[in-house]
């Protein structure tokens, strides 16, 4: 995709950061990116996310204010700061916010044009409101460690590697802020918004969301052989990808596998022995070469999708994300590049990270854009209510980035070949992937099926896709002749590899992304795999390529759906200020990078990356899981403060005079003897018991064996009042009323309920009569076979 030298798409926009929420963080350096000023509040000591080596990446391109919050001098900084800034983020607890009065009210009030947008673990209200964000937190009492507990054959919780709910909370922020902020360009007001790690957690529950799913988590060697694993001749671990009957007949072609295999998606329904026994013959094949003699024989197969299984932080010398320029250098520290690339005003990484107080402690100057009048009528509805958004898309991550969209306000039209999209067919992910969308089912391939295309997009805001390079041409519907239609289309393209590179034409799916990002090998835990020159017997190798599935669940997929929707917030958003479209590309492995960030930097000297242990209990013994008298915590104390908030409230105060646990550095130093000490003090009591002790003495430690996700939310008290989830209406869904995930963003207004699923060609017939199509030409259109619509 070529770009332009035009200006960034966010130059002119002040955005204040409050906190040390890395999803404040992430979020912060795509809007930095793309052009934002961003001033990163500090208190005098420096924020504790520049301990970390990825603060190089975090605070790319942003600038550094001191003020002490708890002071009145430091809270008139801040005001001062925010009196005509544009956005403010903020990453700290609700309490810690009331406390320092980042009162939300006050600050609307002084700057009506200010977009807010908080950003908290379990929400600004409820019990566990206060308990300091961390990942594990999240992961633990929200279900996501019950759900890996097949890693530990299903007896116990695991800890969880990739750091999902970060992730997801730093894109959940970017297409709210932008889609507030595109609001404002029509009101001249801002709004507040709200987000938190738990929200972003329901993003990646795939099936136990949706009515009669199964809250059980199996432990059963099943493989899916389309995502097998292998390990070749010397020692290398490979990932394929292999979903679909085309893909998966050159797979049993290259390999000389048995050609009566039955299609990929038939495979679930055979017998377990079955599927163990072709995987067996397919490792069998796999273990005779070496991983460079394999690759010459897949060079020039373009239906074979394999890679490297990587450990995290390992891609940035990958060639394709070279090539694409994915994987940059700046002052001597390696690092991601811009996360979305734009055709019109394309962003560009700035400076280095800041160096505390750069931002100087005087008066700050006003923010570069115009201020509007405030309009006489205030928005009433949701952020994206009036967008049309056209998706041309299957399987999870494009389309689910779309849903997103839905749930916010906008209207998604899902053009779907006559048989459907293929995801339709498992139930609960299917009803996920197209849940408040429309649906026409038409021949994109006939010339009449194009040309009801091109009457939509005559008529659409924006359009996203993720067809492989060459398809969109071969079909009439790539950026260039649709621009010509409407040149004020955002046009985005969710690829895999990418629209260039070496690996551009290559199919990929989330086990690709997984593998490339580093996360399988990362939620497998530290030395799962023996060193390459240890040999492994047949049964070995089947034992730990089936850890490495259960590694490689499906998150990647979710990681790059986001990443969709703030790309496309980010395009409507510019094409607002601009009047102008243009195309977008967010690419599956790079956006996965993203969510692995603290492990994507590297430089001369940098701190040995954290590995969670091969029982994968976690990082260390005060940021790991603990087994109660009944049940399973996870504790996250990692700091000085922390640790002596734990000796104080779980009656162990003679840790701290213990010279072994004196310091940071001595605990370090005497890891397992402490985690050994607090395995016998948590055994004393049960899971309930310590997280409500310990959280009520501001302790992070929650019950960890609960799950999955789907439980938390549906049982938690307030869930339904927080709007963590919602009943859909009878008359809104094809299956009648069912309970799903409420709004992931949320507004200071009401913005109406969330729409269900359909049927695929459901709306066929209303959105030809839309474009104009008569009675009969919609009867010829239907026998002809040009479209189609459900019995």
């Amino acid at each position: 995709m070529e770009t332009s030298k035009a200006g960034r798409a966010l130059e002119g926009l002040r955005v204040v950061e409050l906190g040390s929420s890395v999803s404040v963080a992430v979020a912060g350096l795509v809007l930095a990116d793309n052009g934002a000023e961003v001033i990163g509040v500090e208190p005098p000591q420096g924020s504790a996310l520049r301990s970390h080596p990825a603060f190089a990446l975090w605070a790319r391109g942003k600038r550094s204010a001191v003020a002490d919050l708890s002071t009145a001098e430091g809270g008139a900084r801040l005001d001062a700061l925010l009196g005509d800034a544009d956005v403010l983020l903020v990453g700290l607890k609700p309490s810690a916010a009331e406390r320092l009065d980042v009162d939300p009210e006050r600050l609307a009030a002084s700057n009506p044009r200010l977009v807010q947008c908080a950003v908290t673990g379990f929400g600004t209200s409820g019990p566990f409101r206060d308990i300091p964000v961390w990942d594990g937190i999240i992961n633990a009492r929200g279900g996501r460690m019950h759900q890996f507990q097949g890693l530990n054959a299903g007896e116990r919780p695991a800890y969880v590697a990739v750091p999902v709910a970060t992730h997801g909370a730093a894109m959940l922020t970017l297409q709210g802020v932008l889609g507030a902020l595109r609001e404002r360009e029509r009101t001249g007001r801002g709004q507040r918004l709200e987000t938190s790690l738990i929200q972003a957690l329901a993003v990646y529950d795939m099936i136990y969301w949706y009515p009669g799913a199964s809250w059980k988590s199996g432990s059963v060697d099943v493989p899916f052989i389309p995502y097998s694993v292998a390990r070749t001749a010397d020692g290398v671990w490979v990932q394929f990808a292999q979903n679909g009957p085309r893909l998966f007949a050159a797979l049993v072609r290259v390999l000389d596998l048995d050609p009566n295999v039955a299609p990929p998606m038939e495979l679930r329904g055979q017998k377990p022995e079955e599927l163990r026994a072709f995987r067996t013959s397919l490792q069998e094949r796999m273990v005779k070469r070496t991983w460079s003699e394999w690759q010459e024989i897949f060079a020039d197969e373009r239906e074979i999708s394999v890679e490297r299984l990587l450990l995290p932080g390992e891609a940035l010398d990958h060639p394709q994300l070279a090539s694409t320029g994915d994987a940059i250098e700046i002052d001597g520290v390696r690092q991601l590049g811009p996360m979305i690339r734009l055709s019109e005003t394309p962003g560009r990484p700035g400076r280095s990270a800041s160096v505390l107080g750069d931002a100087g402690t005087g008066t700050w100057s006003a923010s570069a854009l115009p201020a509007a009048e405030p309009a006489a009528a205030k928005a009433t509805g949701a952020l994206f209510e009036g967008v049309t958004v056209l998706e041309f898309a299957t399987w999870i991550a494009t389309p689910f980035g779309v849903a997103l969209m839905a749930d916010l306000g906008a209207r998604v039209i899902k053009v779907e070949p006559l048989g459907g999209d293929p995801m339709r067919g498992p139930v609960g992910v299917g009803m996920k992937m197209v849940q408040g969308k429309q649906s026409i089912a038409l021949n994109l391939k006939s010339p009449e099926g194009l040309e009801i295309v091109h009457r939509l997009v005559a008529r659409a805001d924006a359009l996203a896709h993720n067809y492989r390079p060459g398809v969109p041409e071969r079909l009439g519907i790539d950026w260039q002749t649709l621009s010509e239609i409407n040149p004020k289309l955002v046009y985005l393209y969710g690829a895999s590899y990418g629209s260039k590179g070496p690996m551009s034409s290559k199919p990929a799916f989330h086990v690709t992304a997984g593998a490339v990002s580093g996360g399988a090998r990362a939620q497998a835990g530290a030395d799962a795999l023996p060193p390459a020159d240890h040999p492994l017997s047949m049964a070995e190798i089947a034992r730990l390529s089936r850890r490495l599935e259960i590694a490689n669940e499906g998150n990647p997929d979710f990681n790059a759906a986001v990443g969709v929707a703030a790309a496309l917030a980010l395009g409507l958003y510019s094409r607002e200020r601009t009047g102008r479209g243009q195309a977008l590309e967010t690419r599956m492995m790079l956006t996965n990078g993203y969510t692995n960030s603290k492990d994507f930097v590297d430089f001369e000297g940098r701190p040995e990356r954290e590995w969670a242990d091969a029982r994968l209990l976690g990082l260390g013994a005060l940021y790991r899981l603990y087994a109660a008298s009944e049940g399973w915590v996870f504790l996250a104390a990692p700091s000085q403060r922390d640790f002596e908030r734990l000796c104080a409230a779980a009656g162990c105060a003679a840790l701290l005079a213990d010279p072994r646990f004196a310091s940071a550095e001595s605990r370090a130093q005497h890891d397992e003897e402490l985690a050994a000490e607090l395995e016998r003090v948590f055994a004393a009591r049960d899971a309930d018991g310590w997280e409500q002790s310990l959280t009520e003495s501001g302790v992070a430690c929650v019950r960890a064996d609960e799950g999955p996700p789907a439980r938390f939310v549906y049982e938690h008290p307030d869930a339904e009042r927080l709007g963590w989830y919602t009943q859909v209406a009878e008359e809104d869904s094809f299956y009648g009323s069912y309970r799903r995930y409420g709004k992931l963003v949320t507004q200071d207004r009401e913005t109406g309920p969330l729409r269900g699923a359909f049927r695929a060609g459901e709306d066929t017939r209303s959105l030809l009569a839309e474009l104009e199509y008569s009675e009969a030409e919609i009867a010829a259109l239907l026998e002809s076979g040009v479209v189609a619509e459900p019995d």
